[in-house]
């Protein structure tokens, strides 16, 4: 294991020589929420369209030095779909069906669809409800002994609690078939070019973690943490930084045995739970990442769309909406005026779009949208 290690530093770090900045995908969203709320983003810095379907996700468990291919497999090749400049792509664990069985299962709670039980939150010592900086009640999802409880009845929809409506792809729906999307605190996350890892580790492309630490053994967390001490990896969700314009490949920060630490460098924390940048990333790489791309937050629902018509709410007054296909070549596009607007995709076939927004001042602000 030492010999496999020193060769994978080595061709690694000319690998790290090699890749230029802004020219490979990268991991640029994490997230590892409630249960199996658990999602990756991954971004295309460069100036062309690239297949996906060259690329792969592996998962390093529980300071495992490698990720076997074999079933149970620790790899899970992306679908053959190519991702524009620019955008992102977003996957998520294939655990979408929500019965009562389902939540109170231990291995197979769904992910969150919208549709949560939403009300007051309390403290739990003081048994008051929490306010929050403007001193009103802080509202959340409810949870009955630990579990995260659904609206059976689907009465009211809660865009911010839905990851379901964020995913560009469900993968590894059978646990004992593929392990990959099912990474907790202590499991190291990376983006592979190819269907499998290498022995030497040449082909990997973006490393979250450190592959060959657990750290539950050598920090006794369970996970990577921050300067502050805080869990990175483990219920909590990340976002790369508009500045970094490349994966994490240099082996002497992903690679135990070679000193490789993870304290965050790179990446902003954001709350548990929190889905809301999900779809979009800010990246000094491309000149459309500038500081009038989604300043302007909305809501889009439902989504996936299932009717003739989706809801576009905002509280800034919303001028047009475009519709753009996998390739960025927009097939819809229809002037509004208001802050509440209902936008017709009857004549959208099913698959994954684009949303855009146009707001004053050339302000625009982009969303995935799933018609089914």
């Amino acid at each position: 294991m030492k010999k496999l290690l020193l060769s994978f530093f080595a061709v690694a770090f000319l690998g790290v020589l090699a890749q230029a900045q802004c020219n490979e995908l990268f991991i640029s969203e994490y997230v590892e929420g409630y249960a199996n709320n658990k999602a990756l983003e991954i971004y295309n810095p460069t100036q062309s369209s690239i297949n996906l379907g060259e690329y792969a996700l592996a998962r390093f468990s529980n300071g495992a030095t490698s990720a076997p291919a074999s079933t149970p497999s620790y790899v899970v090749q992306l679908p053959n779909e190519m991702l524009a400049s620019g955008e992102t792509y977003v996957v998520v664990v294939d655990l979408t069906e929500v019965t009562e069985a389902t939540v109170y299962s231990q291995f197979d709670k769904p992910v969150w669809n919208g549709y949560m039980v939403v009300d007051t939150i309390f403290d739990q010592v003081t048994g008051e409800p929490i306010l929050d900086m403007n001193g009103d009640i802080v509202m959340g999802v409810q949870y009955d002994n630990g579990v995260a409880l659904f609206d059976y009845n689907e009465t009211t929809y809660y865009p911010e609690y839905d990851l379901q409506g964020k995913a560009n792809v469900f993968l590894c729906p059978d646990y004992d078939v593929n392990r990959t999307m099912y990474f907790n605190g202590n499991d190291a996350m990376a983006l592979i070019k190819g269907t499998e890892v290498s022995t030497t580790g040449d082909n990997l492309i973006d490393v979250i973690g450190v592959i060959g630490e657990n750290p539950e053994t050598t920090i006794e967390q369970d996970a990577w943490v921050d300067a502050d001490g805080s869990w990175l990896t483990k219920d909590n969700t990340m976002i790369r930084n508009a500045d970094v314009t490349q994966g994490r490949i240099d082996p002497n920060e992903i690679v135990f045995a070679a000193g490789g630490t993870f304290v965050g460098d790179g990446w902003t924390s954001y709350w548990k739970n929190d889905f809301s940048k999900l779809g979009w990333h800010e990246c000094n790489c491309l000149s459309s990442s500038t500081t009038d791309l989604n300043t302007i937050d909305f809501n889009a629902y439902p989504n996936p769309v299932s009717e003739s018509q989706i809801t576009v709410e905002s509280k800034e007054n919303i001028f047009t909406v475009e519709i753009s296909n996998a390739m960025g070549q927009i097939v819809q596009s229809t002037a509004h005026n208001g802050t509440q607007i209902q936008e017709d995709v009857s004549a959208l076939a099913k698959g994954m779009y684009f949303l855009t927004v146009h707001f004053k001042d050339n302000q625009k602000s982009v969303r995935k949208i799933i018609i089914e």
